[in-house]
């Protein structure tokens, strides 16, 4: 009779390796969150509640894939916030109510400036060697000013099929067939999509592999012949790319634009990134974990309207929630990790 072998304790399953790191607890919290939201808001799963809540989360979920961006590449954006208000103002001070072509014209002189943004913030990083966090947090009282100069008070003008990017049944003229897609598939869910996509095939390409690696340990890249500086430029260009994305949601959904709109986006931005996994020190993280540390921001926020808590301390508790979400995946993942330690092999 062969004598039975017993497996080896470090010899872990797949999805115990996945579970130990802090993305992966981030999906338990998600879960134990979208839980809760059921329980307080009873129609949650319905067609037309989920859709606006699709449409209430979908600008800062586009927000922190382009923050998730920039924090892979070891970098950070306090500038986007911003940059989301500047856009609004072009957008809408470009465009002309009774001249249709003039919204095309509006989308290509707001995407050329998200490109410059993005370079800015990139040359100055990259090239220049200025800390991150004083370059952006420079440029969003130039983005600001610009802003304030183009729409000193919130309005502007906007064309009617510009109600696309947030409900193809706001636009006239539009077939039947493309104006249901609305009822189960909204024009912010189809830019995540989207950007889910590029990030795909970026992530699968050199420039993946450079973001993390440059992210990662920046001197080592650049002893490995990456030129660091222009990843840092194309991070910070995929970055605005994004808030040019929800830009363009916002100026839909409200036919306007606001230079002081994009003020409470930016924080919130980071906090979602890191509480979805994103390190903030480099190196690791994806999109799509971003996503997931959005949802929790938002459901957070929705957690508190349904349990019905006084406005003066919706604040502080969404703060205590936030700080528990992060600390509670650190303390999980850095418990797995020694769980994982003890049960190794000598």
């Amino acid at each position: 009779m062969q004598p039975t072998t017993r497996k080896p304790r470090w010899a872990l399953s797949g999805v115990a390796r996945l579970v130990v790191r802090p993305e992966y607890s981030s999906l338990l919290i998600l879960v134990v969150m979208v839980a809760v939201a059921t329980l307080l808001q009873r129609n949650f799963w319905s067609g037309p509640s989920l859709l606006l809540t699709i449409d209430a989360f979908g600008p800062l979920i586009l927000l922190t894939m382009g923050q998730a961006v920039v924090l892979v590449a070891g970098t950070l954006d306090l500038s986007c916030g911003t940059a989301l208000s500047l856009y609004t103002c072009i957008l809408t001070f470009v465009m002309r109510t009774n001249q249709p072509a003039s919204g095309v014209l509006a989308i290509l002189i707001t995407l050329a400036a998200a490109v410059m943004v993005g370079i800015v913030n990139g040359f100055a990083a990259g090239y220049l060697r200025v800390s991150p966090v004083v370059v952006t947090f420079a440029t969003s009282f130039l983005w600001l000013g610009i802003a304030l100069f183009l729409r000193p008070t919130p309005g502007g003008q906007s064309v009617g099929w510009f109600n696309a990017f947030y409900d193809f049944r706001n636009v006239s003229g539009l077939p039947a067939a493309i104006r249901s897609v609305s009822s189960f598939l909204p024009p912010v869910l189809i830019l995540i999509l989207l950007g889910c996509v590029f990030w795909y095939a970026l992530s699968r390409g050199p420039m993946g592999r450079y973001l993390c690696a440059v992210g990662g340990n920046e001197e080592s890249a650049y002893r490995s012949g990456i030129n660091t500086a222009r990843v840092q430029i194309s991070a910070y260009v995929i970055n605005s790319v994004f808030v040019f994305l929800a830009a363009l949601f916002f100026v839909g959904q409200n036919q306007s634009g606001d230079a002081r709109f994009g003020d409470p986006f930016t924080l919130r931005t980071i906090a979602a990134a890191v509480v979805g996994g994103i390190a903030l020190t480099g190196g690791r993280g994806s999109i799509y974990f971003a996503i997931v540390g959005a949802l929790i921001i938002e459901l957070v926020n929705k957690i508190i309207f349904f349990a019905n808590i006084p406005y003066a301390y919706g604040t502080l508790v969404a703060g205590a929630i936030v700080i528990i979400a992060i600390g509670g995946s650190q303390l999980y993942s850095g418990y797995s990790r020694r769980a994982m330690t003890r049960g190794r092999a000598p």
